[in-house]
Order: structure tokens, then sequence, then C-alpha cells
């Protein structure tokens, strides 16, 4: 009898932890590579000149050359070179409004909205 009842205490603590287990192992596992992604972005965009926005490409000036961001076998990059911002992506489209710079991308169906940069 003492070994049913302490089965069953340890039971219903188990239950409520396996539930917040399992919650956190279903969430997007893209969520916290984006807000790192899209932070490197604004970081390059932020030091660099901004040249012109595109429906489908943001060009930029660094020190040495022209830069390109774009999507490029469903990755977001910035191009020469090879920098991974967002990885996955279906779409992507960029856009200006009132200044400022924002991202629009799809992935599996969702869509997602973020500033990016100030227009200068």
């Amino acid at each position: 009898m003492l070994t049913l009842f302490i089965v069953s205490f340890l039971f219903t603590l188990a239950v409520p932890i396996l539930k917040m287990t399992s919650d956190i192992m279903h969430q997007d596992i893209y969520i916290y590579q984006d807000e790192i992604g899209l932070y490197q972005m604004q970081l390059t965009l932020a030091v660099n000149e901004i040249i012109s926005v595109d429906s489908y490409e943001i060009s930029y000036n660094t020190e040495k050359n022209e830069c390109h961001i774009s999507l490029v076998n469903f990755n977001v990059i910035s191009q020469p070179g090879y920098i991974c911002f967002l990885k996955d992506v279906d779409n992507v489209y960029f856009y200006q409004h009132f200044g400022i710079i924002y991202i629009d991308y799809e992935r599996d169906g969702k869509f997602y909205t973020y500033p990016i940069a100030y227009a200068q």
C-alpha cells in the first residue's frame, strides 16, 4: 500500500514536468536562430551604406566592395562571400516604409515581418 502511494505521488509530480518538456520540444526550432540572424543582418546594415532596396534584394557598400542580401537556395545570405542570416526560408520580400526597411519572409506556410534597418 505504501509503495502504491509513493508511485502515485511521484506520478503526479512527473506529469507536469513531462508536459512542460513536451511543449518545449514542440516549439518552433527557428525562433532563436531567426532572432540571431536578423540581429546580425541589422548590425551588418547599420555599419554599412545601403545603396538600394529591391523587392528581392538589398544592396549595400562595405569598405571593400558592393554586397547583396537575397534569397539563395532557401537561405537569406549576403554575397559576395557567404554570410547566412536565415535558413530554410521559402520566400523573402524586402520593402521600405516610412524610412524603415522591412523583411517579410515565409517558412512552412507562416509569414514573418521584421524591421531590419533605417533608410539613409
